[in-house]
């Protein structure tokens, strides 16, 4: 028996010795390549740069290269036949989580006072969108709370996912939309949204551009006196300005109305003015102005304006 031990220790021995060569020897090859590498810089493209080189080197995340074109979607099929992507995982950590496909910002804007009054307020957005195999994915979120000597004046969050479907050459597209309102000043805890119709555009032009909508969806309260499901009508206007390569402006305004009682409506109305303050690092100021109007408010205002200063940087 001390025979058999000592043989199969004495295995084991050179086992280990032969892992800890090779694990030295890729060890000072990892070394030599990372010494003859370019170092990449830390600006605005340098930190893109580093994701692709990381997914590029990444073994385990997808079988294969991305494609070239962006817009393709993780399931495609290549020239060979074979799927790109074989898992769940692999096909949404690379069309969701990938951000060489997506564009958008990520604005912030806060202020506050401290002395006879303490007060503090704070505006986050987010925007992102990205091209699909069909047309445009959106998505939006805008999360404001005030607070006035440690009593919470304003709390409220606003998310809507949209996708458009367009065509080539032709001014008419159709969208599809879903909304969460959260408002914790509002009758109701929740109110959600879903809708959709058809976009065409009026005007077109390399400083202009108007959008006319028209829909039906519904919408629906939660939690809250009325929590029925109401059928509704979709009338919508866009108009965007470029002054010059560092002003923009955009204007939305939505119109729901009831289609048992067009009495009863909602208004959606956004205004965005935006400079941009810095090119190359994607930074902004930007002017936003949120209008909510509800024809019954039950018990509450039916208007809330809420209008920030931002700083933004875009991806």
């Amino acid at each position: 028996m001390n025979g058999i031990s000592l043989s199969i220790c004495l295995k084991v021995r050179a086992q280990l010795l032969r892992m800890m060569h090779i694990a030295c020897a890729l060890f000072c090859c990892a070394g030599t390549l990372g010494a003859q590498e370019q170092v990449t810089p830390l600006h605005a493209d340098g930190w893109r740069a580093i994701g692709r080189n990381i997914q590029e080197r990444s073994a385990f995340n997808r079988r294969q290269q991305p494609q070239a074109n962006k817009s393709e979607l993780p399931w495609e099929m290549e020239a060979s036949g074979d799927v790109a992507y074989s898992t769940a995982e692999e096909q949404t950590s690379g069309w969701i989580f990938d951000r060489d496909v997506w564009n958008g910002s990520i604005s912030m804007g806060t202020d506050g006072t401290r002395g006879n009054s303490e007060t503090e307020r704070i505006h986050g957005q987010v925007e992102l969108e990205r091209a699909t195999k069909c047309g445009t994915l959106e998505l939006e979120l805008d999360y404001i709370r005030s607070d006035a000597n440690d009593q919470l004046t304003k709390h409220h969050a606003l998310f809507e996912l949209s996708h458009q479907w367009t065509r080539e050459d032709s001014p008419t597209s159709w969208f599809g939309e879903f909304g969460i309102e959260y408002d914790e000043f509002k009758a109701f805890d929740m109110r959600l949204k879903a809708n959709g119709g058809i976009d065409r555009i009026l005007l077109k032009s390399e400083r202009n551009m108007v959008i006319s909508r028209f829909g039906a969806g519904v919408s629906k309260e939660v939690k809250g006196p009325d929590d029925r499901v109401v059928p509704e009508a979709v009338f919508g206007l866009d108009y965007e300005h470029s002054k010059d390569d560092f002003q923009t402006w955009q204007i939305q305004f939505e119109y729901f109305p009831d289609w048992t009682d067009f009495s009863e409506f909602r208004i959606e109305a956004r205004l965005e003015w935006e400079v941009v303050l810095d090119k190359d690092y994607g930074l902004s100021l930007k002017m936003v102005g949120i209008d909510r109007y509800d024809s019954t408010p039950i018990n509450r205002k039916p208007n809330d304006l809420t209008y920030s200063i931002l700083l933004s940087w875009k991806m």
